[in-house]
């Protein structure tokens, strides 16, 4: 039989996945019930693991009334958005190491950009932002895939960041990083939008 921390670790994953993907709508409400018996799971690493989410900020949790999938309003992605913005800039300074690039194109267009960024914040020397990063990444996972349908352009400049940051151009490197953060608030309204009509 599987262990306590075994199914917390499993149901940890499982629903951060979903709420990466945008699967459970946009603020629908989280049943831990619903979710074990979906898991094969018993529910009590089930709500741990929503509490543990919540606290990372991948979903909500709403006092008195549960738990909930992200309903970002536009004013929240652009908020997201520059937090993401200024790690960037910050990381961008760093010095740059050989042998950094991207080079599998069969990968899946977010999770190519965001390794592009990973590898750009993860310059960065203090650990402290990294992981502050980090937890803006993860709550900007379901609107990055809403974000590529919309900015169809995204993938090109970020592959253009990436090759600036690996040439050394700094000054490129940072009109670079604000033009692709320009055109990302640009379509905040249009996200926010689309995801609660996926609700």
């Amino acid at each position: 039989m599987m262990r306590e921390r075994d199914q917390f670790a499993v149901a940890r994953n499982a629903l951060a996945g979903y709420a990466a993907s945008g699967r459970f709508g946009w603020g629908h409400p989280l049943v831990a019930t619903s979710l074990a018996s979906e898991l094969g799971l018993s529910p009590t690493p089930v709500r741990e693991a929503l509490a543990h989410l919540a606290g990372e900020g991948v979903i909500e949790h709403r006092p008195g009334r549960g738990y909930f999938a992200p309903s970002p309003t536009a004013s929240d992605i652009v908020g997201l958005y520059e937090l993401h913005h200024q790690f960037l800039r910050w990381s961008s300074l760093e010095p740059v190491a050989t042998s950094d690039g991207i080079s599998a194109v069969d990968v899946d267009e977010t999770d190519r950009i965001e390794a592009i960024f990973d590898r750009l914040a993860g310059r960065g020397r203090n650990r402290a932002v990294f992981e502050a990063y980090h937890r803006v990444r993860r709550q900007l996972r379901p609107v990055r895939r809403i974000e590529i349908l919309l900015q169809n352009t995204g993938l090109e400049i970020v592959l253009e960041i990436e090759r600036l940051h690996a040439d050394g151009f700094t000054d490129a490197l940072m009109t670079a990083i604000d033009k692709y953060h320009q055109g990302r608030i640009a379509i905040s309204s249009a996200l926010e939008k689309v995801m609660r009509q996926s609700g």
